[in-house]
C-alpha cells in the first residue's frame, strides 16, 4: 500500500491526551506507527470532518452567514460576499487528503484484518457512509467535483463528475450499505465516536442520509428521489435518543471549534442576527432564549446583517452573542437528527413521494427540535404549533422556515435547505459586493493551478458564487 495513502493524517499524538469519549484513538500517531489500525483512521476522519462542519470556516463563516442566522460584528467582509478562490483551499485539501484518502486506506486495511467477512462488511459500510457524507458536502458546496477518479492513485489530476453523477453514486453506495449491514455481527470495537460501532444505529443513519439526499433531488429528478426515499423509509432515526451526534471533548485541543474560536483564539466575531431575533420573536419561539444570550441591555438584540465594518463596530457592544450552550466545549455537532428526518418525511408526504400525514410529521419535527434544545413544556409546544400551524397550501414556507430555525448552528445544512426550499425569503444586504446571496462556493485556488484542465472542463468561472448547482432549480 502506498505510504501517501496511509500516512497523510494531520493530527499528531502530541495534540491529544487520554480521554474516555471515543477520541482516544487520536492518541495514536500514524506518522510514527508501524501498523495503523483502521479504527484510528476512522476516529481521525470523523473528528476532522465534523470539526470542519461545526467550525468557523464552513459553519459560522459561511453557512450561518449565508442564511443570516448570525451576523459579523466587526470585520464584515464575509457577510458582504467578498469570498474568492482562496476561501476554501484548506477545506478542499482537508476533505480529499485528510479524510477521503484516509477512509479509503482504512477500507484497504479492513480487508487485511483477521475477522469474519460480515464484520469486514460492517466496517467497510461505515467507512463508505462517512465517505458519502464528505462527497455530498463537496458537491453541495461546489457542484461538479472529482468523484470517480478522486481517490485512485492512478489519477494525479482527476477529472470532475457532474453533480448528478455524484448524487447517483452516493445514493447507490448508501443503499448497498443499508442492504448489506449485518446486525448479527459487530463492526468497529473502537474508534467510532458517533455510535460506538453499533450496527443498528448506523443502519438508521444510513437510511436517514439516503432519505435526505433523495429528497434533495425531488425538484430535478423526482423518479430517483422516489426510488431512494422509498428504499430508505422503513428504518430511520425515530427519536432524539437516536440522533447521530459527534460529541466533542472537554480537553481544549479537541473541544467544539466554536468554543475554541472564542476561548482559545480570543475571537469575538459573531452576533446573532437581527433577522433571527425578529423572526423568532414574531413566531413566539422559545428557542430564541436558548440560541442567544442577552446583550448589555438585558434583552436579546440582534445585529443587522451585512453592515459595513464601521457600522457593525458601532453596534458591537450592544448586540447579543450566540448562547454559551451553542458554543460549549462539549456541544455536539448534529450529523442527523430526528427533527430533520421528520421534516423530510413531511415534505415526502406532501409531495406524494411517500404515504403519510405531512402535518403530523411537521408537528413531530418542531416538537423534536424544541425537545433537543431543552424545551419540554408540552402545553407551550402545543400552543406554539397552534400559532404556527402547518399550511399545506404553502408547505415550502411552513417547512422551510421551521427547518431554518431547527438547523440553527448547523449552518451548511441550513444553507442547503434554504437554497432548495427558498424559505425564509432572504435578500442580500445593501453593502454586499454582489447583488444576490451566494448559492455555491468558489472553487479553490489550488484546483485552478494544479488541476486546471479538469476544472476548466466544467467551468470557466471558478470564482462564481451565483450560478445554482444542479439540484437547485427554483
Amino acid at each position: 500500500m502506498k505510504k501517501n495513502k496511509i500516512f497523510t493524517l494531520l493530527l499528531s499524538a502530541t495534540m491529544f491526551c487520554a480521554c474516555d469519549n471515543g477520541l482516544e484513538e487520536l492518541n495514536v500517531d500514524p506518522n510514527n506507527a508501524v501498523i495503523v489500525s483502521p479504527s484510528t483512521l476512522l476516529t481521525t476522519a470523523e473528528y476532522t470532518f465534523y470539526n470542519s462542519m461545526a467550525g468557523t470556516g464552513v459553519n459560522a463563516g459561511w453557512g450561518m452567514l449565508m442564511t443570516q442566522q448570525w451576523a459579523e460584528n466587526e470585520y464584515t467582509e464575509d457577510s458582504r460576499y467578498t469570498q474568492t478562490i482562496t476561501a476554501f483551499d484548506g477545506t478542499w485539501s482537508t476533505m480529499y487528503v485528510s479524510i477521503l484518502k484516509e477512509l479509503n486506506s482504512a477500507k484497504e486495511l479492513v480487508e487485511l484484518q483477521d475477522v469474519s467477512d460480515n464484520i469486514k462488511t460492517n466496517r467497510k459500510n461505515i467507512l463508505d457512509v462517512m465517505s458519502a457524507q464528505v462527497f455530498t458536502f463537496l458537491s453541495d458546496g461546489f457542484g461538479s467535483i472529482p468523484y470517480t477518479e478522486a481517490i485512485s492513485s492512478e489519477f494525479n489530476l482527476p477529472s470532475y463528475d457532474s453533480q448528478e453523477n455524484v448524487y447517483l453514486g452516493i445514493l447507490e453506495t448508501l443503499e448497498q450499505a443499508s442492504n448489506s449491514f449485518d446486525t448479527s455481527s459487530p463492526s468497529f470495537t473502537s474508534g467510532d465516536v458517533v455510535y460506538g460501532g453499533n450496527v443498528d444505529s448506523w443502519i438508521k443513519l444510513t437510511n436517514s442520509l439516503m432519505l435526505k439526499y433523495a429528497i434533495r433531488l425531488s425538484d430535478v429528478d423526482l423518479a430517483t428521489a422516489t426510488q431512494y426515499a422509498t428504499a430508505a423509509a422503513s428504518n430511520l432515526i425515530s427519536s432524539n435518543a437516536e440522533n447521530a451526534l459527534f460529541t466533542f471533548d472537554a480537553a481544549p485541543d479537541r473541544s467544539n471549534p466554536l468554543w475554541r474560536n472564542v476561548n482559545i483564539n480570543n475571537r469575538d466575531d459573531y452576533a446573532v442576527s437581527e433577522y433571527l431575533v425578529t423572526t423568532l420573536t414574531d413566531l413566539g419561539d422559545p428557542r430564541l432564549e436558548v440560541y442567544a444570550k442577552p446583550a448589555s441591555s438585558g434583552s436579546i438584540v440582534g445585529m443587522p446583517y451585512g453592515l459595513s465594518d464601521n457600522d457593525a463596530t458601532v453596534l458591537k457592544p450592544t448586540t447579543s452573542r450566540p448562547s454559551d450552550l451553542v458554543r460549549a466545549a462539549t456541544a455536539p455537532h448534529v450529523i442527523m437528527s430526528y427533527a430533520e428526518v421528520q421534516f423530510l418525511l413531511a415534505e415526502a408526504y406532501q409531495r406524494g413521494i411517500l404515504t403519510g400525514d405531512a402535518e403530523t410529521a411537521y408537528n413531530n419535527a418542531v416538537t423534536a427540535s424544541m425537545n433537543y434544545w431543552g424545551i419540554d413544556d408540552a402545553a407551550a409546544i402545543s400552543d406554539y404549533l397552534t400559532n404556527n400551524p402547518y399550511d399545506a397550501a404553502n408547505w415550502k414556507e411552513s417547512i422551510g422556515v421551521q427547518k431554518w430555525v431547527a438547523l440553527y448552528a448547523k449552518g451548511f445544512e441550513a444553507w442547503n435547505e434554504w437554497r432548495r426550499l427558498d424559505y425564509p425569503q432572504l435578500t442580500a444586504p445593501e453593502a454586499a459586493f454582489i447583488s444576490t446571496i451566494p448559492v455555491r462556493m468558489p472553487y479553490p485556488l489550488s484546483e485552478t493551478t494544479s488541476n486546471a484542465a479538469s476544472l476548466e472542463a466544467v467551468t470557466s468561472t471558478p470564482g462564481d458564487m451565483t450560478t445554482k448547482v444542479w439540484w437547485d432549480v427554483n
